[in-house]
Protein backbone atom coordinates (compact mmCIF):
# COMPACT_ATOMS: atom_id res chain seq x y z
CA UNK A 1 0.00 0.00 0.00
CA UNK A 2 2.86 2.32 0.73
CA UNK A 3 4.33 1.79 -2.72
CA UNK A 4 0.97 2.26 -4.43
CA UNK A 5 0.41 5.55 -2.65
CA UNK A 6 3.93 6.71 -3.44
CA UNK A 7 3.53 5.77 -7.08
CA UNK A 8 0.29 7.68 -7.34
CA UNK A 9 1.74 10.84 -5.76
CA UNK A 10 5.32 10.67 -6.97
CA UNK A 11 4.80 13.14 -9.90
CA UNK A 12 2.79 15.58 -7.80
CA UNK A 13 4.84 18.23 -5.95
CA UNK A 14 4.34 18.90 -2.28
CA UNK A 15 2.46 21.94 -1.04
CA UNK A 16 5.65 23.88 -0.23
CA UNK A 17 6.96 23.20 -3.74
CA UNK A 18 3.66 24.27 -5.28
CA UNK A 19 3.63 27.49 -3.27
CA UNK A 20 7.27 28.18 -4.19
CA UNK A 21 6.41 27.70 -7.89
CA UNK A 22 3.46 30.03 -7.48
CA UNK A 23 5.68 32.68 -5.88
CA UNK A 24 8.31 32.36 -8.63
CA UNK A 25 5.61 32.55 -11.33
CA UNK A 26 4.12 35.59 -9.58
CA UNK A 27 7.52 37.34 -9.49
CA UNK A 28 8.29 36.41 -13.11
CA UNK A 29 4.92 37.71 -14.30
CA UNK A 30 5.38 40.91 -12.29
CA UNK A 31 8.87 41.47 -13.77
CA UNK A 32 7.62 40.72 -17.29
CA UNK A 33 4.75 43.18 -16.89
CA UNK A 34 7.11 45.81 -15.43
CA UNK A 35 9.56 45.34 -18.33
CA UNK A 36 6.69 45.56 -20.81
CA UNK A 37 5.41 48.75 -19.10
CA UNK A 38 8.89 50.30 -19.16
CA UNK A 39 9.26 49.48 -22.82
CA UNK A 40 5.81 50.78 -23.60
CA UNK A 41 5.58 53.75 -21.29
CA UNK A 42 9.10 54.40 -20.16
CA UNK A 43 10.67 54.12 -16.74
CA UNK A 44 8.40 55.11 -13.92
CA UNK A 45 8.09 54.61 -10.18
CA UNK A 46 5.37 52.07 -10.59
CA UNK A 47 7.28 50.14 -13.21
CA UNK A 48 10.41 49.99 -11.14
CA UNK A 49 8.81 49.46 -7.67
CA UNK A 50 6.29 46.81 -8.73
CA UNK A 51 8.83 43.99 -9.26
CA UNK A 52 10.58 44.90 -6.00
CA UNK A 53 7.30 44.88 -4.07
CA UNK A 54 6.33 41.60 -5.75
CA UNK A 55 9.62 39.97 -4.78
CA UNK A 56 9.31 41.19 -1.16
CA UNK A 57 5.68 40.05 -0.97
CA UNK A 58 6.49 36.69 -2.49
CA UNK A 59 9.30 36.18 0.02
CA UNK A 60 6.99 37.17 2.90
CA UNK A 61 4.16 35.00 1.62
CA UNK A 62 6.50 32.01 1.21
CA UNK A 63 7.93 32.46 4.70
CA UNK A 64 4.46 32.88 6.21
CA UNK A 65 3.21 29.82 4.33
CA UNK A 66 6.18 27.78 5.52
CA UNK A 67 4.92 27.65 9.15
CA UNK A 68 1.80 25.58 8.32
CA UNK A 69 3.98 23.47 6.04
CA UNK A 70 6.39 22.92 8.93
CA UNK A 71 3.43 22.07 11.17
CA UNK A 72 2.24 19.53 8.60
CA UNK A 73 5.74 18.09 8.48
CA UNK A 74 5.70 17.87 12.28
CA UNK A 75 2.31 16.13 12.08
CA UNK A 76 3.78 13.75 9.51
CA UNK A 77 6.79 12.96 11.71
CA UNK A 78 4.53 12.53 14.75
CA UNK A 79 2.36 10.07 12.86
CA UNK A 80 5.46 8.19 11.69
CA UNK A 81 6.62 7.95 15.31
CA UNK A 82 3.15 6.77 16.31
CA UNK A 83 3.35 4.09 13.61
CA UNK A 84 6.66 3.00 15.16
CA UNK A 85 4.90 2.76 18.54
CA UNK A 86 6.19 6.04 19.96
CA UNK A 87 2.88 7.60 20.94
CA UNK A 88 4.50 10.08 23.31
CA UNK A 89 5.62 12.44 20.47
CA UNK A 90 3.45 15.58 20.11
CA UNK A 91 3.09 18.48 17.62
CA UNK A 92 4.21 21.77 19.18
CA UNK A 93 4.48 25.50 18.22
CA UNK A 94 1.09 25.60 16.55
CA UNK A 95 0.04 29.04 17.74
CA UNK A 96 -1.50 31.17 15.02
CA UNK A 97 -1.66 28.29 12.50
CA UNK A 98 -5.43 28.37 12.27
CA UNK A 99 -6.99 25.20 10.84
CA UNK A 100 -3.60 23.47 10.71
CA UNK A 101 -3.15 24.29 14.37
CA UNK A 102 -6.58 22.81 15.15
CA UNK A 103 -5.65 19.66 13.28
CA UNK A 104 -2.41 19.48 15.26
CA UNK A 105 -4.22 19.87 18.57
CA UNK A 106 -6.84 17.27 17.62
CA UNK A 107 -4.00 14.94 16.68
CA UNK A 108 -2.34 15.63 20.04
CA UNK A 109 -5.63 14.89 21.84
CA UNK A 110 -6.03 11.70 19.85
CA UNK A 111 -2.51 10.62 20.65
CA UNK A 112 -3.16 11.43 24.34
CA UNK A 113 -6.15 9.10 24.26
CA UNK A 114 -4.23 6.40 22.40
CA UNK A 115 -1.21 6.68 24.71
CA UNK A 116 -3.42 6.62 27.79
CA UNK A 117 -5.28 3.61 26.41
CA UNK A 118 -2.04 1.79 25.63
CA UNK A 119 -0.55 2.56 29.02
CA UNK A 120 -3.71 1.39 30.80
CA UNK A 121 -3.72 -1.79 28.74
CA UNK A 122 0.00 -2.30 29.35
CA UNK A 123 -0.28 -1.66 33.10
CA UNK A 124 -3.38 -3.84 33.43
CA UNK A 125 -1.84 -6.78 31.58
CA UNK A 126 1.50 -6.31 33.31
CA UNK A 127 -0.22 -6.44 36.69
CA UNK A 128 -2.35 -9.34 35.52
CA UNK A 129 0.88 -11.12 34.56
CA UNK A 130 1.95 -10.62 38.19
CA UNK A 131 -1.47 -11.94 39.32
CA UNK A 132 -2.52 -8.46 40.54
CA UNK A 133 -5.93 -8.65 38.93
CA UNK A 134 -7.36 -5.82 41.01
CA UNK A 135 -5.55 -3.31 38.72
CA UNK A 136 -8.16 -2.80 36.01
CA UNK A 137 -7.95 -0.33 33.14
CA UNK A 138 -9.38 3.17 33.76
CA UNK A 139 -12.48 3.71 31.64
CA UNK A 140 -13.39 7.16 32.86
CA UNK A 141 -12.38 9.85 30.36
CA UNK A 142 -12.07 7.46 27.40
CA UNK A 143 -14.46 8.23 24.54
CA UNK A 144 -16.62 5.86 22.54
CA UNK A 145 -15.01 2.67 21.33
CA UNK A 146 -11.93 3.27 23.47
CA UNK A 147 -14.09 3.00 26.60
CA UNK A 148 -15.87 -0.02 25.15
CA UNK A 149 -12.54 -1.71 24.36
CA UNK A 150 -11.27 -0.97 27.88
CA UNK A 151 -14.46 -2.41 29.37
CA UNK A 152 -13.94 -5.55 27.28
CA UNK A 153 -10.32 -5.73 28.41
CA UNK A 154 -11.41 -5.37 32.05
CA UNK A 155 -13.90 -8.16 31.46
CA UNK A 156 -11.11 -10.27 29.96
CA UNK A 157 -8.90 -9.55 33.01
CA UNK A 158 -11.79 -10.64 35.24
CA UNK A 159 -12.05 -13.85 33.24
CA UNK A 160 -8.27 -14.24 33.53
CA UNK A 161 -8.59 -13.84 37.31
CA UNK A 162 -11.23 -16.58 37.44
CA UNK A 163 -9.15 -18.77 35.17
CA UNK A 164 -6.08 -18.13 37.31
CA UNK A 165 -8.01 -18.95 40.48
CA UNK A 166 -9.34 -22.11 38.89
CA UNK A 167 -5.86 -22.99 37.60
CA UNK A 168 -4.34 -22.37 41.04
CA UNK A 169 -7.00 -24.50 42.65
CA UNK A 170 -6.42 -27.23 40.09
CA UNK A 171 -2.68 -26.94 40.60
CA UNK A 172 -3.07 -27.21 44.37
CA UNK A 173 -5.41 -30.17 44.01
CA UNK A 174 -3.07 -31.71 41.45
CA UNK A 175 -0.04 -31.27 43.70
CA UNK A 176 -1.94 -32.57 46.71
CA UNK A 177 -3.24 -35.46 44.63
CA UNK A 178 0.27 -36.18 43.39
CA UNK A 179 1.65 -36.14 46.93
CA UNK A 180 -1.26 -38.23 48.13
CA UNK A 181 -1.06 -40.84 45.39
CA UNK A 182 2.74 -41.12 45.48
CA UNK A 183 2.84 -41.48 49.27
CA UNK A 184 -0.33 -43.57 49.29
CA UNK A 185 1.14 -45.96 46.76
CA UNK A 186 4.34 -46.28 48.80
CA UNK A 187 2.30 -46.82 51.96
CA UNK A 188 0.09 -49.37 50.21
CA UNK A 189 3.14 -51.25 48.96
CA UNK A 190 4.61 -51.19 52.47
CA UNK A 191 1.29 -52.45 53.86
CA UNK A 192 1.26 -55.07 51.13
CA UNK A 193 4.68 -56.30 52.25
CA UNK A 194 3.58 -56.33 55.87
CA UNK A 195 0.40 -58.19 54.97
CA UNK A 196 2.47 -60.83 53.18
CA UNK A 197 4.65 -61.19 56.29
CA UNK A 198 1.55 -61.29 58.49
CA UNK A 199 0.02 -64.01 56.32
CA UNK A 200 3.20 -66.07 56.62
CA UNK A 201 3.23 -65.53 60.40
CA UNK A 202 -0.43 -66.57 60.53
CA UNK A 203 0.56 -69.84 58.84
CA UNK A 204 3.16 -70.38 61.57
CA UNK A 205 0.63 -69.54 64.29
CA UNK A 206 -1.90 -71.89 62.71
CA UNK A 207 0.70 -74.66 62.65
CA UNK A 208 1.62 -74.05 66.30
CA UNK A 209 -2.05 -73.96 67.28
CA UNK A 210 -2.56 -77.27 65.44
CA UNK A 211 0.32 -78.83 67.32
CA UNK A 212 -1.07 -77.46 70.59
CA UNK A 213 -4.46 -78.96 69.77
CA UNK A 214 -2.90 -82.35 69.02
CA UNK A 215 -0.95 -82.15 72.31
CA UNK A 216 -4.10 -81.18 74.20
CA UNK A 217 -5.98 -84.09 72.59
CA UNK A 218 -3.22 -86.52 73.58
CA UNK A 219 -3.09 -85.12 77.11
CA UNK A 220 -6.87 -85.27 77.34
CA UNK A 221 -6.78 -88.91 76.28
CA UNK A 222 -4.05 -89.70 78.84
CA UNK A 223 -5.95 -87.90 81.60
CA UNK A 224 -9.09 -89.79 80.57
CA UNK A 225 -7.26 -93.09 80.98
CA UNK A 226 -5.90 -91.92 84.34
CA UNK A 227 -9.40 -90.89 85.34
CA UNK A 228 -10.68 -94.36 84.48
CA UNK A 229 -7.90 -95.98 86.52
CA UNK A 230 -8.63 -93.71 89.48
CA UNK A 231 -12.32 -94.58 89.23
CA UNK A 232 -11.42 -98.29 89.31
CA UNK A 233 -9.16 -97.67 92.35
CA UNK A 234 -12.03 -95.79 93.97
CA UNK A 235 -14.31 -98.76 93.37
CA UNK A 236 -11.75 -101.12 94.98
CA UNK A 237 -11.25 -98.72 97.87
CA UNK A 238 -14.99 -98.71 98.47
CA UNK A 239 -14.85 -102.53 98.64
CA UNK A 240 -11.83 -102.38 101.00
CA UNK A 241 -13.67 -99.81 103.10
CA UNK A 242 -16.70 -102.07 103.37
CA UNK A 243 -14.47 -105.07 104.27
CA UNK A 244 -12.63 -103.00 106.92
CA UNK A 245 -15.93 -101.90 108.39
CA UNK A 246 -17.11 -105.55 108.52
CA UNK A 247 -13.80 -106.55 110.13
CA UNK A 248 -14.26 -103.83 112.74
CA UNK A 249 -17.75 -105.05 113.41
CA UNK A 250 -16.55 -108.69 113.72
CA UNK A 251 -13.72 -107.66 116.05
CA UNK A 252 -16.29 -105.90 118.23
CA UNK A 253 -18.40 -109.04 118.32
CA UNK A 254 -15.35 -111.13 119.20
CA UNK A 255 -14.53 -108.72 122.02
CA UNK A 256 -18.09 -109.00 123.26
CA UNK A 257 -17.90 -112.81 123.08
CA UNK A 258 -14.59 -112.86 124.97
CA UNK A 259 -16.11 -110.61 127.59
CA UNK A 260 -19.08 -112.96 127.85
CA UNK A 261 -16.71 -115.91 128.30
CA UNK A 262 -14.89 -113.95 130.99
CA UNK A 263 -18.15 -113.28 132.76
CA UNK A 264 -19.05 -116.94 132.52
CA UNK A 265 -15.63 -117.87 133.95
CA UNK A 266 -16.17 -115.46 136.85
CA UNK A 267 -19.55 -116.96 137.55
CA UNK A 268 -18.15 -120.49 137.25
CA UNK A 269 -15.41 -119.53 139.68
CA UNK A 270 -18.00 -118.22 142.12
CA UNK A 271 -20.08 -121.37 141.70
CA UNK A 272 -17.00 -123.52 142.26
CA UNK A 273 -16.15 -121.49 145.36
CA UNK A 274 -19.68 -121.94 146.68
CA UNK A 275 -19.55 -125.67 145.88
CA UNK A 276 -16.25 -126.01 147.81
CA UNK A 277 -17.77 -124.23 150.77
CA UNK A 278 -20.77 -126.50 150.68
CA UNK A 279 -18.53 -129.58 150.32
CA UNK A 280 -16.52 -128.51 153.36
CA UNK A 281 -19.66 -128.29 155.31
CA UNK A 282 -20.69 -131.75 154.24
CA UNK A 283 -17.47 -133.18 155.65
CA UNK A 284 -16.29 -136.56 154.49
CA UNK A 285 -19.35 -136.97 152.29
CA UNK A 286 -18.58 -133.90 150.26
CA UNK A 287 -14.80 -134.50 149.91
CA UNK A 288 -15.08 -135.84 146.34
CA UNK A 289 -17.34 -133.08 145.37
CA UNK A 290 -14.86 -130.60 146.86
CA UNK A 291 -12.10 -132.02 144.64
CA UNK A 292 -14.29 -131.52 141.59
CA UNK A 293 -15.25 -128.02 142.69
CA UNK A 294 -11.60 -127.17 143.14
CA UNK A 295 -10.74 -128.40 139.66
CA UNK A 296 -13.62 -126.44 138.27
CA UNK A 297 -12.35 -123.36 140.05
CA UNK A 298 -8.82 -123.89 138.70
CA UNK A 299 -10.32 -124.34 135.21
CA UNK A 300 -12.35 -121.18 135.67
CA UNK A 301 -9.20 -119.33 136.75
CA UNK A 302 -7.31 -120.50 133.64
CA UNK A 303 -10.31 -119.64 131.52
CA UNK A 304 -10.44 -116.19 133.09
CA UNK A 305 -6.73 -115.67 132.51
CA UNK A 306 -6.97 -116.92 128.93
CA UNK A 307 -9.97 -114.70 128.43
CA UNK A 308 -8.02 -111.73 129.75
CA UNK A 309 -5.12 -112.54 127.40
CA UNK A 310 -7.57 -112.97 124.49
CA UNK A 311 -9.25 -109.74 125.54
CA UNK A 312 -5.90 -107.94 125.51
CA UNK A 313 -5.12 -109.42 122.08
CA UNK A 314 -8.61 -108.55 120.80
CA UNK A 315 -8.25 -105.04 122.26
CA UNK A 316 -4.91 -104.53 120.49
CA UNK A 317 -6.30 -106.09 117.32
CA UNK A 318 -9.41 -103.91 117.52
CA UNK A 319 -7.22 -100.81 117.91
CA UNK A 320 -5.18 -101.80 114.87
CA UNK A 321 -8.34 -102.64 112.95
CA UNK A 322 -9.80 -99.25 113.92
CA UNK A 323 -6.54 -97.60 112.80
CA UNK A 324 -6.64 -99.59 109.56
CA UNK A 325 -10.27 -98.68 109.00
CA UNK A 326 -9.51 -95.02 109.72
CA UNK A 327 -6.54 -95.07 107.38
CA UNK A 328 -8.57 -96.96 104.78
CA UNK A 329 -11.26 -94.30 105.01
CA UNK A 330 -8.65 -91.59 104.67
CA UNK A 331 -7.08 -93.34 101.68
CA UNK A 332 -10.54 -93.80 100.18
CA UNK A 333 -11.29 -90.11 100.71
CA UNK A 334 -7.89 -89.13 99.26
CA UNK A 335 -8.47 -91.41 96.31
CA UNK A 336 -11.91 -89.87 95.86
CA UNK A 337 -10.40 -86.39 96.06
CA UNK A 338 -7.73 -87.40 93.56
CA UNK A 339 -10.46 -88.78 91.34
CA UNK A 340 -12.36 -85.48 91.58
CA UNK A 341 -9.18 -83.54 90.76
CA UNK A 342 -8.39 -85.83 87.86
CA UNK A 343 -11.97 -85.48 86.65
CA UNK A 344 -11.70 -81.69 86.93
CA UNK A 345 -8.30 -81.88 85.22
CA UNK A 346 -9.84 -83.96 82.45
CA UNK A 347 -12.65 -81.44 82.08
CA UNK A 348 -10.09 -78.64 81.90
CA UNK A 349 -8.11 -80.53 79.26
CA UNK A 350 -11.29 -80.98 77.25
CA UNK A 351 -11.88 -77.24 77.60
CA UNK A 352 -8.29 -76.58 76.53
CA UNK A 353 -8.72 -78.90 73.55
CA UNK A 354 -11.99 -77.18 72.63
CA UNK A 355 -10.36 -73.77 73.11
CA UNK A 356 -7.49 -74.89 70.91
CA UNK A 357 -9.97 -76.04 68.28
CA UNK A 358 -11.86 -72.73 68.52
CA UNK A 359 -8.52 -70.90 68.34
CA UNK A 360 -7.61 -72.79 65.19
CA UNK A 361 -10.99 -71.88 63.70
CA UNK A 362 -10.57 -68.21 64.60
CA UNK A 363 -6.98 -68.17 63.38
CA UNK A 364 -8.15 -69.76 60.15
CA UNK A 365 -10.81 -67.08 59.76
CA UNK A 366 -8.28 -64.39 60.62
CA UNK A 367 -5.77 -65.86 58.16
CA UNK A 368 -8.38 -65.95 55.42
CA UNK A 369 -9.46 -62.40 56.23
CA UNK A 370 -5.88 -61.15 56.24
CA UNK A 371 -5.18 -62.95 52.98
CA UNK A 372 -8.34 -61.49 51.45
CA UNK A 373 -7.21 -58.07 52.69
CA UNK A 374 -3.84 -58.64 51.05
CA UNK A 375 -5.56 -59.49 47.77
CA UNK A 376 -7.75 -56.38 48.11
CA UNK A 377 -4.61 -54.36 48.70
CA UNK A 378 -3.08 -55.79 45.52
CA UNK A 379 -6.18 -54.72 43.61
CA UNK A 380 -6.21 -51.22 45.17
CA UNK A 381 -2.55 -50.80 44.18
CA UNK A 382 -3.49 -51.79 40.62
CA UNK A 383 -6.19 -49.07 40.56
CA UNK A 384 -3.78 -46.48 41.99
CA UNK A 385 -1.24 -47.39 39.33
CA UNK A 386 -4.00 -46.88 36.78
CA UNK A 387 -4.71 -43.33 37.97
CA UNK A 388 -1.02 -42.45 38.05
CA UNK A 389 -0.66 -43.86 34.53
CA UNK A 390 -3.54 -41.56 33.44
CA UNK A 391 -1.73 -38.55 34.87
CA UNK A 392 1.45 -39.53 33.00
CA UNK A 393 -0.32 -39.99 29.63
CA UNK A 394 -0.14 -43.80 29.84
CA UNK A 395 3.63 -43.83 30.19
CA UNK A 396 6.01 -44.97 32.93
CA UNK A 397 6.34 -47.96 35.22
CA UNK A 398 2.80 -47.55 36.56
CA UNK A 399 1.42 -47.76 33.02
CA UNK A 400 3.45 -50.90 32.42
CA UNK A 401 2.05 -52.37 35.64
CA UNK A 402 -1.60 -51.93 34.54
CA UNK A 403 -1.20 -53.05 30.92
CA UNK A 404 -1.30 -56.74 31.92
CA UNK A 405 -4.52 -58.72 31.43
CA UNK A 406 -6.73 -59.82 34.31
CA UNK A 407 -5.14 -63.29 34.44
CA UNK A 408 -1.56 -62.00 34.80
CA UNK A 409 -1.86 -59.48 37.64
CA UNK A 410 -1.38 -60.52 41.27
CA UNK A 411 -5.12 -60.95 41.86
CA UNK A 412 -5.52 -62.98 38.67
CA UNK A 413 -2.65 -65.29 39.55
CA UNK A 414 -4.11 -65.66 43.04
CA UNK A 415 -7.46 -67.01 41.90
CA UNK A 416 -6.41 -68.69 38.64
CA UNK A 417 -3.45 -70.71 39.82
CA UNK A 418 -2.65 -69.82 43.45
CA UNK A 419 -3.96 -70.46 46.92
CA UNK A 420 -7.21 -68.66 46.15
CA UNK A 421 -8.23 -71.37 43.70
CA UNK A 422 -7.39 -74.08 46.22
CA UNK A 423 -9.29 -72.49 49.10
CA UNK A 424 -12.29 -70.76 47.48
CA UNK A 425 -12.94 -72.24 44.03
CA UNK A 426 -16.18 -73.92 45.12
CA UNK A 427 -17.85 -70.75 46.38
CA UNK A 428 -20.40 -68.61 44.52
CA UNK A 429 -18.48 -65.38 45.14
CA UNK A 430 -15.40 -66.95 43.54
CA UNK A 431 -17.37 -67.75 40.37
CA UNK A 432 -18.60 -64.13 40.15
CA UNK A 433 -15.17 -62.62 40.76
CA UNK A 434 -13.64 -63.24 37.32
CA UNK A 435 -16.17 -61.24 35.26
CA UNK A 436 -15.89 -58.16 37.50
CA UNK A 437 -12.09 -58.40 37.58
CA UNK A 438 -11.96 -58.65 33.78
CA UNK A 439 -14.23 -55.57 33.58
CA UNK A 440 -11.76 -53.59 35.68
CA UNK A 441 -8.84 -54.37 33.35
CA UNK A 442 -10.82 -53.83 30.15
CA UNK A 443 -12.09 -50.40 31.17
CA UNK A 444 -8.72 -49.23 32.55
CA UNK A 445 -7.04 -50.29 29.29
CA UNK A 446 -9.73 -48.47 27.27
CA UNK A 447 -9.29 -45.31 29.37
CA UNK A 448 -5.52 -45.49 28.77
CA UNK A 449 -6.17 -45.62 25.03
CA UNK A 450 -8.29 -42.48 25.29
CA UNK A 451 -5.74 -40.61 27.42
CA UNK A 452 -3.16 -40.87 24.62
CA UNK A 453 -5.53 -38.91 22.35
CA UNK A 454 -6.32 -35.18 22.32
CA UNK A 455 -8.50 -35.18 25.44
CA UNK A 456 -7.69 -31.50 26.12
CA UNK A 457 -9.72 -30.39 23.09
CA UNK A 458 -12.03 -33.30 22.39
CA UNK A 459 -15.08 -33.65 24.65
CA UNK A 460 -15.72 -37.14 23.30
CA UNK A 461 -12.25 -38.32 24.33
CA UNK A 462 -12.53 -36.56 27.70
CA UNK A 463 -15.94 -38.13 28.37
CA UNK A 464 -14.58 -41.51 27.24
CA UNK A 465 -11.84 -41.40 29.90
CA UNK A 466 -14.32 -40.51 32.64
CA UNK A 467 -16.85 -43.10 31.44
CA UNK A 468 -14.43 -46.03 31.37
CA UNK A 469 -12.77 -45.13 34.67
CA UNK A 470 -16.24 -44.92 36.24
CA UNK A 471 -17.02 -48.40 34.90
CA UNK A 472 -13.66 -49.61 36.21
CA UNK A 473 -14.49 -48.24 39.67
CA UNK A 474 -17.91 -49.92 39.62
CA UNK A 475 -16.35 -53.25 38.73
CA UNK A 476 -13.63 -52.64 41.32
CA UNK A 477 -16.27 -52.23 44.02
CA UNK A 478 -17.80 -55.55 43.00
CA UNK A 479 -14.35 -57.18 43.12
CA UNK A 480 -13.88 -55.95 46.71
CA UNK A 481 -17.38 -57.16 47.58
CA UNK A 482 -16.67 -60.64 46.14
CA UNK A 483 -13.42 -60.91 48.10
CA UNK A 484 -15.27 -60.05 51.31
CA UNK A 485 -17.98 -62.59 50.58
CA UNK A 486 -15.40 -65.32 49.88
CA UNK A 487 -14.32 -65.40 53.53
CA UNK A 488 -17.90 -65.22 54.83
CA UNK A 489 -19.10 -68.03 52.55
CA UNK A 490 -16.13 -70.24 53.37
CA UNK A 491 -16.64 -70.08 57.12
CA UNK A 492 -20.41 -70.50 56.82
CA UNK A 493 -19.91 -73.71 54.86
CA UNK A 494 -18.29 -76.57 56.88
CA UNK A 495 -17.71 -78.57 53.69
CA UNK A 496 -15.32 -75.94 52.36
CA UNK A 497 -13.26 -75.81 55.54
Amino acid sequence: MKENTSNVSKNIPFLSQKFLINCVVFIVLTVVLAVYSIIANGVGFVNVSSPIIAVVFAIYAYRDHQRPIDALSAIHLTLKEAIQGNTHVRVTQTRGLGEVGKVAWELNDFLDIVETNFKELSNSFERAGKRQFYRKGLVKGLPGEFAEIMNNVNGAIGAMEKADTFARQNRLLSEMHHLNTSNLLDNLKDSQSQMVTLSEKMDDVLSIAGESKHGADRSSKTVGELKLSIEQVNERMVSVEETANLLAQESSRIAETVKLIGDIAEQTNLLALNAAIEAARAGEVGRGFAVVADEVRHLADRTRKSTEEISDIIFNLTGKIDTMVSQTLEVAQSTKDIGDEVSSFHTNFESVAKAADDTITLIGQTKDSSFASLVKLDHIIYMQNGYIAMENDAEGKEADAVKVDHMSCRLGKWYFEGIGKEMFSGLNAFKELDSYHAGVHQNVHKAMEYVTQDWLRSDAVFDGIIHHMSLAEQNSSQVINCLTRLVDEKHRSPAVR
